[in-house]
């Protein structure tokens, strides 16, 4: 199980009564939710970074398998 730590934030009323009208009773996950989408946005240049660098490995493993890896 994934330990909870419980956390207090300042939000504008506004955003908050749409996300506990959207969250269909479960505010937390809905937090949750728009946090991890969060994180992976702020991943993604890392992970393109990534990916150009192993387009070259995809083409080595390519020669030496025979086969489109990518």
């Amino acid at each position: 199980m994934t330990t909870r730590t419980r956390t207090t934030v300042s939000l504008p009323a506004d955003l908050v009564a749409h996300a506990r009208a959207a969250s269909g009773g479960n505010l937390s996950a809905y937090v949750e939710h728009a946090l991890r989408a969060q994180q992976l946005r702020d991943a993604a240049p890392a992970v393109r970074a990534w990916r150009a660098r192993a387009a070259d490995d995809t083409d080595e493993l390519a020669t030496i398998f025979g086969e489109d890896v990518a």
